[in-house]
């Protein structure tokens, strides 16, 4: 059992007022624990204590926000390797205005399940790694492809 005497840095207090039931409050840091677990942020000592709950989050079955009920749903900074500490420290104060622009109105309303963690999912991967650096990197590319065949055929 967890130590929740231990310095809180996320629970579902914070959104229950909002949410009105304990199952929909947890639904951003549910999905918020799902994603640093897909993404290696969490710390070994969290996977070992919920190694039997793993491979069901692994391969997105059951309810998304079961991991981070299981642990009490409360997230301390033990919960987390040194990355995983640091994104839940600039990332936490957005997480609940991020929720609520993806999801809308009814955001405590939708389903836990993981056709809307992947939705949320992006937001996540944005917040996290930054925004994808796609078209920048071709023209630099094809303009040298140009140049190259215009040597070629001169």
């Amino acid at each position: 059992m967890k130590d929740i005497s231990l310095m809180q840095l996320a629970n579902v207090d914070a959104y229950m007022e909002e949410a009105g039931s304990l199952h929909k409050a947890m639904l951003p840091l549910g999905f918020f624990t799902a994603f640093c677990f897909h993404h290696g942020l969490l710390s070994p000592a969290f996977l070992q204590q919920h190694e039997s709950l793993l491979a069901r989050v692994r391969y997105q079955e059951g309810q998304v926000s079961e991991l981070f009920a299981a642990n009490g749903a409360v997230l301390t900074k033990e919960d987390f390797n040194p990355s995983g500490y640091a994104f839940l420290q600039s990332y936490l104060g957005k997480l609940a205005e991020d929720y609520k622009a993806t999801f809308g109105a009814g955001c405590y309303d939708i389903d836990d399940s993981w056709e809307n963690y992947q939705l949320f999912a992006k937001v996540f991967v944005r917040a996290h790694l930054g925004a994808p650096k796609g078209k920048g990197i071709t023209k630099p590319i094809v303009q040298s492809i140009k140049a190259t065949w215009k040597k070629l055929w001169r």
